[in-house]
């Protein structure tokens, strides 16, 4: 898939998560974002050894995710490699989730 098919999915997926959230009606919404390491047990692109600490060695990915605090739900999700820090990338992440 290419970028716009991919920002074409996320946009969508976004769309369905907020008539869901104007249907439960919340007095207010909490959106938390937090990052995680997900390792692989394969090479894949975009993957590194460095921040894997229950596996050191180990291949991983560290997106940064955005959910919605009262119903653990995913707004969105910024893919970044597995050897990068806490804020790469989190400032520009946050702006294009307001």
């Amino acid at each position: 898939m290419d970028d716009r098919s991919i920002r074409g999915i996320e946009c969508l997926q976004q769309n369905m998560l907020i008539d869901a959230l104007d249907r439960e009606q919340l007095a207010t919404i909490t959106i938390d974002f937090d990052g995680s390491v997900l390792g692989t047990c394969r090479h894949a692109e975009g993957v590194a050894k460095k921040l894997n600490k229950k596996k050191k060695g180990q291949c991983s990915y560290y997106p940064l995710n955005c959910t919605v605090g009262q119903t653990a739900q995913v707004l969105a999700v910024h893919h970044r490699s597995g050897n990068i820090n806490d804020g790469n990338g989190a400032k520009e992440f946050v702006e294009r989730c307001q």
